[in-house]
């Protein structure tokens, strides 16, 4: 039997929780779903927040999203007996009248003291539940409290305030004892504030994330790499943060590496480099500006990366089907003169179209395409003030020179 549950759950929370590695979480699922089908409700429990996708998690544990499972795990672990199901159920807005009526504890106070009991005696997972159930207020229902309970209604906003207050000392022990995620509700409290309850306070804030890097938690190593980086002087300590969380499989940190690498304004420029830590951070599906940032270099062909259109394309592509346009400008002229893929001038004006900035790239060729009559019906004179748009490009002025202006202000070919 484990510390605080059976071997199958502490060892799944001791993985998934107090760690950062990939693959401990994922050879912890099988033992838990075991378990579970052998009556083991908290192994339901920790594995409906398994389907719950990272949102419950870390974001590179390789676990995805299923409602349907969800429902059916909670639901389970309550009937199984699991005070952690009861809780996790009231946080997701699964705990009916029919599943408390359901459950086999006589009161959510029951289940909240059977919870509040492991959180004392020090296990991590269960101070950061009880955290929840003050920071969320389901302390509230779990209290059986209520307006008519107080002298006033001041004096049930004061309750309120109080008990949402007490979320801070657990989390801060659940944080500072190994669990990073313990942190984000506590975070969220100090920086953004809530009205009634606190004022923002981002020192605090600031402080909760220098922790978390200090502890070595990959996430608030990025987390606070992003406060410092607001700081050109203390910009190469971000660099050193990113660098560490990446290597620790925070693949979002990646992005910052290369980007530095790419930019020089903190290192030497180096964009093969760059290239090469971009490269790291697309393992993550959703690495959206490492395909960028990637791709733009791989267009360019310049400083020490050969020109690959082909695969700048795809690059692009990608970003594109994570709905962000940041290269259309670079893919739609792709598309317009065929580089690295079949010519086509209707696609890179939907491309061009599709974006609300403006750029050399993408005014010269929205103005190749008017004057050219390139899929759209030819218009001289719009595709002239494409063109003109262009500062110190010389393809826009080399195809300007290519019209001219008659002396009845129309716009003609040379």
């Amino acid at each position: 039997m484990g510390k605080y549950f059976s071997d199958p759950v502490d060892n799944a929370i001791q993985a998934i929780y107090y760690t950062y590695d990939r693959e401990a979480a994922a050879a912890s699922v099988q033992p838990l779903a075991d378990a579970a089908s052998a009556g083991d409700g908290d192994a339901a429990y920790i594995l409906s927040r398994c389907a719950s996708g990272p949102l419950y998690s870390w974001d590179y544990h390789p676990f995805q999203p299923n409602d349907e499972a969800v429902e059916q795990l909670i639901r389970q672990s309550i009937l199984q007996g699991s005070a952690m199901g009861v809780l996790g159920a009231m946080r997701c807005g699964m705990l009916t009248p029919e599943m408390e009526e359901a459950m086999p504890f006589a009161s959510l106070k029951e289940a909240w003291n059977s919870v509040y009991e492991k959180a004392q005696a020090g296990s991590l997972f269960c101070m950061n539940m009880i955290g929840n159930t003050y920071f969320w207020l389901d302390i509230v229902r779990i209290e059986g409290k209520g307006p008519e309970d107080f002298p006033s209604k001041a004096a049930f906003g004061e309750y309120l305030r109080e008990s949402e207050l007490k979320c801070i000392p657990w989390f801060e022990k659940a944080f500072e004892g190994g669990m990073g995620f313990a942190g984000r509700n506590m975070y969220n409290l100090y920086n953004d504030g809530e009205e009634g309850v606190c004022a923002p306070d981002k020192a605090k804030a600031e402080a909760v994330a220098r922790l978390g890097a200090e502890k070595g938690y990959p996430d608030w190593q990025e987390r606070y790499a992003g406060i410092l980086m607001k700081d050109d002087s203390r910009a190469r300590q971000a660099l050193e943060l990113y660098h560490a969380a990446a290597k620790q499989g925070q693949l979002s940190s990646w992005f910052y590496v290369g980007k530095a690498f790419q930019e020089g304004k903190i290192v030497p420029k180096d964009c093969p480099r760059a290239l090469e830590y971009y490269e790291l951070g697309l393992q993550d599906p959703e690495a959206i500006g490492c395909a960028n940032r990637a791709g733009e270099l791989l267009f360019l062909g310049r400083d020490g990366v050969p020109q690959d259109y082909g695969r700048a394309v795809q690059l692009f592509e990608r970003a594109r089907a994570g709905k962000n346009t940041w290269g259309n400008d670079m893919l739609g002229t792709c598309y317009l003169f065929g580089y690295g893929c079949q010519r086509d001038p209707a696609r890179a004006l939907s491309l061009f179209q599709e974006v609300d900035y403006s750029t050399n790239l993408l005014n010269y060729g929205l103005g190749v395409i008017f004057v050219q009559g390139l899929g759209v019906p030819e218009d001289i004179k719009k595709g002239v003030e494409y063109l003109q748009k262009c500062k110190n490009y010389s393809p826009a002025q080399e195809e300007l020179l290519k019209y001219k202006k008659t002396l009845f202000g129309k716009w003609v070919r040379r």
